[in-house]
């Protein structure tokens, strides 16, 4: 949880007596001693492959699902542990009223965005300092420690897509994260981290000595902890140009870029054309869905062009299932300012 207070939390809390035995644990969790013990002993061999995708850099995603048994138990340790922890406000990844639009707030209107990727990140969160933050940020001994860690890590990292995996990538830093803050803050930088991207930004401006001294910073905690910047995915950004912290510019206002609303527009048009050529089915109908959730996206951050696009999604959705309640509706001028040129036929 988020600090509940208006005072400024700088490091994580775990605001509860510490665990002191299997027996203890097994009372908090509300599970079983013996079911702890026996599926923490075959844990790494209760996750199944969910997906695989290579991604831009052509490094490859895993996520991982848990077999009933282990996420039973690893819901329990999310809910009854980690989601008891007090987290500072820097930290937006996965956590109740974060999101990547409130960790973009963080820098709107900045002069200068640094941004960070951190490569492999969950891969490369160790079992040793998984089970360190049990110890010495929840303050459990070591029996508890252990057999956490046996139920939270796979292959000696974090699996993407376990859920306690989030909470635990946000507190792997647990002990640095908090003194690299209040060092960037002295030098008027605002920190944030969305799990595995990393943004530092200023509302003045920074000069080249300075520069090269945000990014030791950064670079510093992550070797620190094992990890390594992914160094293609670094950018140093002026308000100059568009700024952009989890996929979303924050220059003046919290927005999509540019290039994201076009494809949208154009994801409306595309099927508007399909609609209006006569296709129908189930293809054409999951497309109207898809295209409906990136509209309703649109319409989060910019409500006057997405309010165009969704009465036109409703005449489309009229002609795949025909009623009164989807008749055509009349568009205003302002509403036809935001069709894509050339306009259809029925738009005029």
């Amino acid at each position: 949880m988020k600090n509940p207070s208006s005072d400024v939390v700088l490091s994580a809390k775990y605001p509860h007596a510490p665990i002191r035995g299997i027996a203890a644990l097994s009372k908090a969790l509300g599970v079983h001693q013996n079911v702890l013990v026996q599926v923490a002993s075959t844990a790494s061999k209760m996750y199944r492959l969910a997906k695989q995708e290579v991604k831009p850099d052509n490094s490859i995603r895993q996520t991982f699902d848990a077999q009933p048994r282990l996420k039973a138990v690893q819901i329990r340790i999310k809910e009854r542990l980690l989601q008891q922890v007090v987290f500072p406000s820097y930290l937006h990844g996965s956590l109740r009223g974060c999101s990547p639009r409130t960790n973009a707030a963080m820098h709107v209107r900045a002069k200068i965005t640094f941004a960070e990727d951190i490569t492999q990140f969950f891969p490369s969160a160790s079992r040793t300092l998984v089970r360190r933050a049990w110890i010495k940020l929840f303050g459990f001994s070591e029996d508890v420690a252990d057999l956490l860690t046996d139920l939270t890590t796979l292959n000696g990292g974090l699996p993407q897509g376990a859920v306690t995996s989030s909470f635990l990538a946000n507190l792997i830093f647990w002990d640095y994260e908090p003194r690299l803050v209040k060092t960037l803050a002295s030098r008027g930088l605002t920190y944030s981290r969305y799990v595995d991207d990393v943004t530092v930004s200023s509302r003045r401006r920074v000069e080249p000595e300075d520069k090269t001294y945000v990014v030791a910073q950064i670079y510093g905690m992550l070797l620190h902890h094992g990890f390594f910047p992914n160094r293609e995915k670094q950018k140093i950004t002026t308000s100059a140009k568009s700024m952009q912290t989890t996929k979303l510019v924050h220059n003046i206002q919290i927005g999509l870029p540019s290039g994201e609303r076009k494809r949208i527009r154009a994801a409306v048009y595309a099927l508007e054309r399909r609609a209006f050529s006569g296709e129908r089915g189930v293809d054409i109908t999951k497309e109207l869905a898809s295209v409906s959730t990136r509209v309703g996206r649109l319409g989060s951050f910019h409500k006057v062009p997405a309010a165009a696009l969704k009465k036109r999604l409703v005449v489309v959705r009229g002609l795949l299932t025909p009623s009164e309640e989807f008749l055509p509706v009349a568009l205003t001028d302002q509403d036809k300012s935001y069709l894509p040129s050339p306009s259809p036929p029925w738009s005029t």
